[in-house]
């Protein structure tokens, strides 16, 4: 389907750019998001990608999907944007993890409502560097693959797969500090 609508925007429909904001607008924003962490500058960002993606559709080579192609545009106007804020320190003591039981925190957060899973989930995004949050929402809300978050972020594949192992695995960690200090309250 961008093949199409893409060739029709370049024999000059511009109107048709309109299918490609409306499918591709939640995931920029997701991404846009977890580099700088502001619903605004992130709207704001997304904005000016697919206007840069307007202006550059006659430079896309079609070598990749459109979807990378665009997302590269995001990363790399939220990193431009983001360049002033300085990175978030993380927010997490590593010194503060506890031994849990991977079972009682599994079984906690499958009894979890949705939308307290979300927001359990967005707290733990927040705690995690810029890169992490790229990275992760690439892979998982993105469903890319390694080779086309190689291309967008510009990591070489096999620093990817490293630095996407060492996400999940801090994810995993502050998950289990969250849900850790959910039980205790839940048994109190």
């Amino acid at each position: 389907m961008d093949e199409l609508y893409l060739r029709l925007v370049l024999e000059g429909d511009a109107s048709k750019f309109s299918w490609f904001v409306d499918n591709y607008k939640g995931m920029a924003f997701s991404i846009a998001y977890s580099i700088v962490n502001n619903r605004e500058d992130a709207e704001e960002i997304v904005q000016d990608a697919f206007l840069k993606a307007f202006r550059s559709l006659g430079k896309f080579r079609r070598g990749s999907k459109f979807s990378t192609w665009f997302y590269r545009i995001v990363v790399n106007t939220a990193f431009t944007r983001n360049r002033s804020v300085p990175p978030p320190s993380g927010g997490f003591d590593e010194g503060e993890i506890g031994d849990v039981i991977a079972e009682n925190v599994e079984s906690t957060y499958r009894s979890l409502e949705l939308a307290e899973r979300k927001a359990v989930v967005n707290e733990a995004m927040d705690k995690l560097s810029v890169e992490d949050r790229l990275l992760l929402t690439l892979y998982y809300l993105n469903e890319n693959s390694i080779e086309e978050i190689t291309e967008i972020t510009g990591i070489a594949r096999e620093n990817v797969k490293m630095k996407l192992h060492r996400a999940r695995n801090r994810m995993y960690r502050i998950l289990n500090v969250k849900l850790k200090s959910e039980i205790s309250s839940v048994l109190r």
